[in-house]
């Protein structure tokens, strides 16, 4: 699995820890773990709801366990706390959803071009002439075929794609480590409120390089214990034991889509049990931690929240990806409809609507960088 991502230890007197910079806030509840909740609402708030987040009584129930709560007060600049699909993600934060990992400026994403095919937007590349129904989690990665929970590091591209809690977890622990300034991993002039693209490489590979990969644990429990990058905002594993249902990662499909070519991305996160709607993206603690450390180091142009360094969110052209048929396209805890149909029918979003010509042809101008040798084949 490579190097094993040590967690970072208090620093000792005369090491590089400068500015009287904040330790991280942490759950004790967690295994001592940072505080993700807090962390990520610090940069994201959230609207107030008058209760508990929805809940179904199953996977794929329709079944209300605990019904949805109503708004209470402003939303503005303030996030969805119930929190149940990506469907919504790159749009106005009204509709619910969040910032995309292309909005965030993630460098590992390595998404796929807007050209109209399969998983425009994500991290799998299907080609233009792909079939409507094609499986799009049998579309590749890019530079992911050294084996699970692997990224190759080549000339072309550096680093490959590897999931967002992987450099959270080595920030983490150089932060703890106390063996940087890290008020050093920031340009304001070329980066903003981000950390340097070559700083994380540096990062990344310190903590899980080997050789010419980098190797990485899933972000959950081992033997009881956290993996060295674990992140339990993920809340995947829940029932997944039983016959009605198909897990994929942190979504939780019926077992009737999970027989389907339905990208599991489609079924909604934790939806079920007393983890309803808490799901967080691991793009989004890693986006909210640079701002908490960059407010921290450059306080006079950092704002302490995201919308105040990324004005111009959300995009003029959606950074969206486009949906498919749901068995009900205005429940956001629905499942993938069967018979899997893609894309999601006209009038729903987000939709082929959003291209240009209305129906997934041509190029979304979406700002952003995305790889094309795969999908314009």
């Amino acid at each position: 699995k490579g190097k094993k991502g040590k967690k970072g230890k208090k620093g000792k007197k005369g090491k590089k820890c400068s500015k009287s910079l904040k330790k991280i806030p942490t759950n004790e509840a967690d295994f001592g773990e940072p505080d993700w909740e807090n962390i990520i609402e610090s940069a994201f708030p959230v609207w107030n709801v008058s209760g508990e987040c929805g809940s179904l009584t199953a996977v794929g129930s329709g079944v209300a366990n605990v019904t949805v709560p109503t708004v209470v007060g402003s939303q503005e600049e303030k996030w969805n706390p119930c929190y149940y699909t990506k469907r919504f993600n790159g749009l106005d934060p009204l509709m619910g959803g969040y910032p995309t990992p292309i909005d965030t400026k993630y460098p590992y994403e390595f998404a796929a071009p807007f050209f109209g095919q399969p998983g425009d937007g994500s991290v799998h590349h299907c080609p233009v002439s792909s079939a409507k129904n094609i499986s799009i989690a049998s579309c590749p990665k890019l530079g992911t075929n050294c084996g699970p929970d692997c990224s190759n590091i080549t000339q072309a591209y550096g680093i490959g794609h590897i999931p967002p809690f992987v450099p959270l977890a080595a920030i983490v622990n150089e932060y703890q480590s106390c063996e940087s300034d890290v008020c050093d991993w920031f340009d304001y002039e070329t980066n903003g409120c981000s950390i340097k693209k070559c700083v994380l490489d540096e990062l990344v590979y310190k903590n899980f390089g080997d050789g010419n990969t980098i190797k990485f644990e899933p972000p959950i429990l081992l033997e009881g214990k956290p993996s060295n990058t674990y992140f339990r905002l993920e809340y995947g594993g829940e029932g997944c034991s039983d016959p009605n249902v198909s897990c994929f990662g942190p979504h939780y499909c019926t077992a009737a889509v999970g027989e389907t070519d339905a990208w599991g991305d489609f079924c909604p996160y934790v939806h079920v049990g007393q983890n309803s709607g808490k799901y967080r993206h691991p793009h989004l603690a890693l986006a909210a931690l640079e701002t908490w450390i960059a407010n921290q180091c450059m306080p006079t142009k950092c704002a302490p929240k995201w919308l105040g360094n990324n004005k111009d969110y959300p995009p003029t052209q959606a950074t969206s990806i486009t949906w498919a048929e749901m068995a009900d396209n205005a429940d956001p805890m629905s499942q993938p409809k069967v018979p899997y149909e893609w894309p999601i029918a006209a009038g729903n979003t987000p939709g082929c609507d959003l291209y240009p010509n209305g129906n997934c042809t041509g190029i979304k101008p979406v700002a952003g960088s995305y790889v094309t040798e795969f999908v314009a084949v």
